[in-house]
Parts: structure tokens; C-alpha cells; sequence
């Protein structure tokens, strides 16, 4: 293993080209394509899918040809010989994707995904492409993380501005009314904006909570706190998905000393903090704000939030002081902390679906108040997504059994879903199922989405397992685990899934020196 590295190492040292090469994409993915526009709103998806796509089939076109120039080195085999269980995973996804695209109905759609978001097979075969490129050739660089953190930090300011109503670029001006609040920042639509947002949050807030150089210390805390404010201002519900499951996970890798465990309140009382201000801003400067209607709104008027947010910051004052006043340093709690945070994250697990139980087969939904609209499932949740969801289920079961396997096609669910639909109550055309598992399921089916969720599996734990001690490979994968948490309501888009993508590779690409 020792000389395998080894190897690899010489190769990489000596391979000037493929480093600059690699870098500069990455930062054209990473910072580029979240601030590329060309048309304003009406042209987004288009110009990022045409942006990530020229991007990386030319590096791979650059590659390409570097590797038949220097052919004779057959180190650079070796380095694609070493797969683990997450190539294997994503190559199977692949293959089935392609299956399924040969034997669909149509093939060109699939091919293209022109019928519905672009997400075909076309655009799969350059996402796995560049994570190999970068997860096999490249050498894992903090600075990757903090410029995808910079751009992100754009973003989210521009979508700030966009809450207070000031369109300071334009790109509102020649939309029609009913649209303006719904599109935002450089991103497009608020629930592709705040998953965007999601994954920046949750990399500044991991870098705040294990980073000690002063410096890197408030760049990171700047960066979540400006990315909690994008998240909230975002007003889509898919965000708290986002940040309930950085504030639920965190402690699994924070809790194992005291520092950590300080820090994960700080982070606490700042989201707080962030929250009564937007709650003072809304009370105060109503006619110039957005509206906020979702699960945000109950924690602005939460009675005591007040409270809350003071006792949290006096606690993280006193306990800063008593340990420098007694000269504490960091104490290792071993495991148990994290444990015992997994056994409570269970424990509401359970509760969850007890609630979800008792509202839709025990019809007890008024026990929850207002509560209840989150956890009573019919046509109307979440923004018609539960009449989608419940059609695109009842559409797979009646598929083949080859079809159930494979699915009808990439990107064709608005096609399979067409005529089951029409003239739905919505009076809406439904090209995507809102829901990123339930639309590969059908289109890619249960093979496929298994292969792609033991993609995402085998990134997060083999990073864990070997990235544990480096702050800026669990930066990736919270940013990873919080995309993949707020895809159960959301959709996949060339705008940003491409993110994800240079996450996992980045992640890989240090374990693959591991």
C-alpha cells in the first residue's frame, strides 16, 4: 500500500499540468458556477447546465489527452485501479442509468432530460466522470473548501438583499408579480437557493466549531452567521430540513470534549440570536421585508425566545470564563457524549413517527396544534408535494417489473406522470417529483436508487472513519449529509447538484491518500 502511494505521489509531483488543471476547475465549479448568470432568471438553468458541462467535459478532453501522451506511464492506471466500495456503488448507478435509457420508451429524453429539468443520463455520465477525475487525481486542498465558503458567502449576501426587497441588480424588474418572491440571488428558485445555502451553512458552522487560529475563527463565524440570516430570508421550508440536520448531527462529531460541546451552544445561541433579529426586522420593518411562512415563523414568535437566546449566551460566557480562569485546556470525553446524543436522536426519531402515526391513521392531528400541517400527509403538504409524491408512487407500482428495476427512464417522470395528472386541482404540470429519491426510484429505479444512496453512504462513512481529524473533510460531508437530508423535498438541478458532486470528490479525494 506504502509503494502504491508512493507512486501515486511521484506521478502528481511530476504532473504540474493535471494539478493546475484540477484546481482550476475547482475553483470554476466550486466559486464560478454559483455566480454565473447570463440572462437573469429566465435563461438560469440553461446557462449552468452549459457551464458545468463544457467545464467538465473540457477537462476531461484535457486529461484525455495528457494521459495518451504519456501512456507509457502505467502508474496512472494504477491510480484507477484502486477502487473502494463508493466507485463500485456509483459505477452500478451508472450502468443502470445507461440500462435504463437503452431500454426506455424515450430514449432521447432520457439521453438529454429535455423534458424535464436536464438531468439525463447525459449530464449523470459527466457528474460521475468529474468525481472520479477529482477524487483519483487530485490532492485534497483547504483552499478548495474556502472558496466554494467565499462564493457562497456572495450568494448569500445577494439573497439577503433580496428579503429586504431591493433587486439591487435587476433581475426582478421584468418578472411578473406572483413570481418576484420565489426567485432569488444568482441561484433562481428560493428551494434550490436555500439548498444551496444549506450546504455553506453547514460548512462554516463545522469549520467555527473545530477551527483555533483567530483569524480562520471569525472568517467561518462570519460565514455561518451570514448564511443562517441567506437560510432564513431564503423563506423556503426546505432549509430547516437543512439546518435540522446539521443541529441534530453536529454532536456526533463535536461532542467528544469540552471545547467542542461549548462551541456546538455557541452555535445555538447565534441561530438564535439570528432569529430575533429577523424577528425584530419583520415587527419593526414589515412593509419592506419578505413574509416568512413556514416552520420559521413559530420559532421567531416562540414565547421565550428571548430567554432562550440570553441563557445560552451566558452560558458559553461563564463557561469561557471559569475554564480560563482555571487554566482548563481541552478534555477528551471519549465516547460517551456521542453516544448517548445518538440514543436521544432516536428517541425522537421514534417520536417523530409516532406523531406522524397518530395524525394520519389515528386522526388525533388536533393534539398538535399548529404543528400538525407538518405531520398530517395529504395532497395539499408541502406545497402539493403529497399529491405528487402520492401519484408518483401508484405510477412506479404499476410499472414492469423490468421498469420497477430500472425505472422509465432518467428524467422522464413528467412524462410517465403526464396523463395521470391532467387537470389536476393545482391546474400545474408536475416534470419532477420534488422529492429526489422518490423521482430517481421512478426513473432509474430501485436498483439505481440503491446504488446512488450507497453512493452517498460510502462517502459519508469512509470520510468519517479516516477524515475524522481533518476539519475541512467533515466540512464536506456535513455540507454532503445536509444536501442529501433536504433532497427528500427537493429536486435535482444542474444549478446546484454540481456542488455536491465536487464535495464528495473533494472528500475523496483525501481519504484516497489515506
Amino acid at each position: 500500500m506504502k509503494e502504491l502511494n508512493d507512486e501515486i505521489h511521484n506521478v502528481e509531483e511530476k504532473s504540474t499540468f493535471i494539478h493546475i488543471l484540477l484546481s482550476a476547475y475547482m475553483v470554476l465549479i466550486g466559486a464560478g458556477l454559483p455566480l454565473v448568470v447570463r440572462n437573469k432568471y429566465f435563461d438560469i438553468l440553461v446557462d449552468k447546465y452549459y457551464y458545468y458541462c463544457f467545464l467538465t467535459i473540457t477537462l476531461s478532453v484535457l486529461l484525455l489527452g495528457y494521459f495518451i501522451v504519456h501512456i507509457k506511464e502505467k502508474t496512472y492506471v494504477k491510480v484507477f485501479q484502486r477502487l473502494t466500495k463508493t466507485d463500485y456503488f456509483l459505477f452500478a448507478f451508472l450502468i443502470i442509468a445507461g440500462l435504463s435509457t437503452v431500454t426506455s420508451d424515450y430514449v432521447f429524453e432520457s439521453f438529454w432530460g429535455n423534458e424535464g429539468r436536464l438531468t439525463g443520463f447525459f449530464l449523470m455520465l459527466w457528474y460521475v466522470v468529474s468525481f472520479f477525475l477529482i477524487s483519483k487525481l487530485s490532492r485534497f486542498n483547504k483552499w478548495y473548501i474556502d472558496i466554494i465558503i467565499i462564493s457562497g458567502i456572495i450568494v448569500s449576501i445577494f439573497g439577503i438583499t433580496d428579503y429586504f426587497k431591493l433587486d439591487i441588480f435587476g433581475f426582478k424588474a421584468p418578472m411578473v408579480d406572483s413570481q418576484k418572491d420565489i426567485f432569488t440571488s444568482t441561484i433562481g428558485n428560493i428551494n434550490t437557493y436555500t439548498a444551496y445555502v444549506g450546504m455553506i451553512a453547514a460548512i462554516t458552522t463545522v469549520l467555527f466549531s473545530s477551527v483555533q487560529q483567530k483569524k480562520k475563527l471569525i472568517f467561518y463565524y462570519l460565514g455561518m452567521v451570514i448564511t443562517f440570516f441567506a437560510l432564513i430570508m431564503g423563506t423556503s421550508d426546505n432549509a430547516y430540513l437543512s439546518l435540522g440536520a446539521l443541529f441534530a448531527f453536529l454532536p456526533l462529531y463535536l461532542f467528544n470534549n469540552n471545547v467542542g460541546i461549548k462551541r456546538y451552544i455557541a452555535i445555538l445561541a447565534t441561530f438564535f440570536t439570528v432569529i430575533q433579529i429577523i424577528g425584530l426586522l419583520n415587527r419593526y420593518f414589515g412593509e419592506y421585508v419578505l413574509s416568512i411562512d413556514s416552520f420559521f415563523q413559530l420559532l421567531i414568535g416562540l414565547k421565550g425566545g428571548v430567554g432562550i437566546t440570553i441563557g445560552l449566551w451566558l452560558i458559553v460566557v461563564f463557561w469561557h470564563i471559569i475554564e480560563k480562569y482555571k487554566n482548563i485546556g481541552t478534555i477528551d470525553f471519549g465516547k460517551v457524549p456521542q453516544r448517548l446524543w445518538a440514543l436521544f436522536l432516536l428517541l425522537c426519531f421514534l417520536i417523530i413517527v409516532y406523531i406522524i402515526f397518530d395524525c394520519n391513521f389515528k386522526g388525533n392531528a388536533g393534539r398538535y396544534g399548529s404543528m400538525a400541517s407538518f405531520f398530517v400527509f395529504n395532497d395539499d403538504w408541502g406545497t402539493h408535494r403529497g399529491y405528487i409524491w402520492r401519484n408518483a408512487i401508484e405510477c412506479y407500482w404499476h410499472l414492469s417489473p423490468w421498469k420497477k428495476l430500472v425505472g422509465y427512464g432518467p428524467e422522464t417522470f413528467g412524462i410517465l406522470i403526464l396523463q395521470k395528472t391532467a387537470n389536476n386541482p393545482y391546474q400545474e404540470l408536475f416534470d419532477s417529483a420534488h422529492n429526489e429519491y422518490l423521482h430517481l426510484l421512478t426513473t432509474v429505479g430501485i436498483a439505481g436508487l440503491i446504488c446512488y444512496l450507497g453512493f452517498i453512504v460510502n462517502v459519508i462513512k469512509r470520510g468519517i472513519n479516516i477524515g475524522r481529524k481533518n476539519a475541512y473533510v467533515m466540512a464536506a460531508l456535513y455540507g454532503i449529509l445536509c444536501y442529501s437530508i433536504q433532497a427528500i423535498v427537493n429536486l435535482n438541478l444542474p444549478i446546484v447538484t454540481p456542488i455536491f458532486w465536487l464535495l464528495a470528490g473533494i472528500s475523496a479525494s483525501y481519504y484516497k491518500d489515506k
